[in-house]
């Protein structure tokens, strides 16, 4: 895939928000909103999206080979505002070197796995109504923030800037032993755009400030010293709730 396409999809991933949002606006959701389903509990999440770095090699947009980005992972809702969850992520991460002051002539491929504990933040109420009034009907589309943090176990190969990596390709030598592990914390935030008590959809942008200088390949030696590396996600994730296990669970609590 090139990174056209990757550019493309990016514009269906922001189109997408907008769509939804005047999904919510029909008589159709109106008419679903009302719902006496507590708002908390496990949820399945699963989604995909695209990865892009910031690193020696490359500092902007322009640089980047966009790479894929898959998820999974479970919210536990504690309230209408707070949750937590765990998430598992797979991308590839890549890009050419575009500096003209330091021409390395060199582009890179990562394969990264990243697992992570999060908490989640919603800006408002699940439930629509203010003050001491709340009502039945439950919001659309809700705003959220997160963070928190984990490790990640990647691979980077690097080779010469005007091929492409397959097994042909020349590869330059490994700047330290991979696969590798580091420490990562992760912030960010999207919406939520609810459509009945099981089915959400949350498109969402994360940054990852990781503390390791060798995602690209390029160490301290010959990349800028102190500079870690970073990258972003804007991904899809699907929310899954599994309505008979939570209410199961929420009987017990209320028998206790």
């Amino acid at each position: 895939m090139n990174r056209n396409f990757y550019f493309i999809l990016l514009q269906v991933v922001v189109l997408s928000c907008f769509s939804l949002s005047t999904y919510g606006q029909s008589g159709f959701y109106k008419k679903r909103g009302i719902s006496n389903i507590p708002e908390r509990g496990f949820v399945i999440q699963v989604g995909g999206g695209l990865a892009a770095i910031k690193s020696d090699i490359c500092g902007s947009w322009g640089c980047n080979d966009f790479g894929p980005n898959v998820s999974v992972g479970t919210l536990y809702k504690i309230s209408p505002y707070l949750g937590i969850s765990g998430e598992f992520d797979y991308f590839r991460l890549g890009a050419e070197e575009k500096n003209p002051a330091r021409p390395l002539n060199v582009a890179f491929s990562s394969e990264v796995i990243e697992v992570s504990g999060m908490v989640v933040l919603n800006l408002l109420d699940s439930y629509s109504g203010s003050g001491n009034y709340r009502s039945s009907r439950k919001r659309f589309v809700v705003p959220f923030v997160k963070g928190g943090a984990g490790f990640i176990y990647y691979t980077a190969t690097s080779f010469p800037a005007n091929g492409r990596l397959n097994d042909s390709q020349v590869t330059y030598d490994n700047e330290r032993n991979y696969p590798a592990f580091a420490p990562v914390f992760s912030f960010g935030g999207g919406l939520r755009f609810r459509f009945n008590d099981e089915i959400s959809v949350a498109p969402e942008l994360m940054y990852h400030i990781t503390t390791t200088d060798y995602l690209d390949n390029i160490g301290p030696r010959l990349g800028n010293a102190g500079n870690k590396d970073h990258y972003g996600i804007a991904a899809i994730k699907l929310l899954y709730t599994p309505l008979l296990k939570n209410n199961i669970f929420s009987k017990k609590n209320q028998g206790k």
